[in-house]
């Protein structure tokens, strides 16, 4: 609430990127672990829609996977997302395609 304090904390503040960065980063770290992702992406790319349909699954995997503390999801967590949403994209692509039972549960364990 006070201006020089706040102009304080601003002035010897350590350097580090915006959180949003940071947890870009951090994803994309994430993916480097989990090439699976990379290549079930590719698999359905061309298809309409199918960015709607991963990142409605993202949100839905991410919606059911556990946050730690003070962190968020651990890296763990977001590699483990990553590969069920690679099982889940390949499954649903061996069926008749992305409608197909769309609500199977898939577990996420960090």
């Amino acid at each position: 609430m006070d201006p020089a304090q706040m102009a304080r904390w601003i002035a010897t503040r350590e350097e580090r990127p915006s959180r949003e960065l940071e947890t870009f980063l951090a994803w994309f770290a994430a993916a480097e672990k989990a090439p699976e992702f990379k290549d079930a992406l590719a698999s359905v790319v061309a298809e309409e829609g199918a960015a709607e349909r991963v990142s409605e699954l993202l949100q839905d995997l991410l919606g059911r996977a556990g946050t730690h503390f003070g962190v968020g999801f651990s890296q763990g967590t977001r590699v483990a997302v990553l590969q069920a949403a690679a099982d889940e994209i390949n499954r649903r692509a061996q069926q008749t395609g992305w409608e197909a039972d769309e609500s199977r549960s898939v577990d996420i364990q960090d």
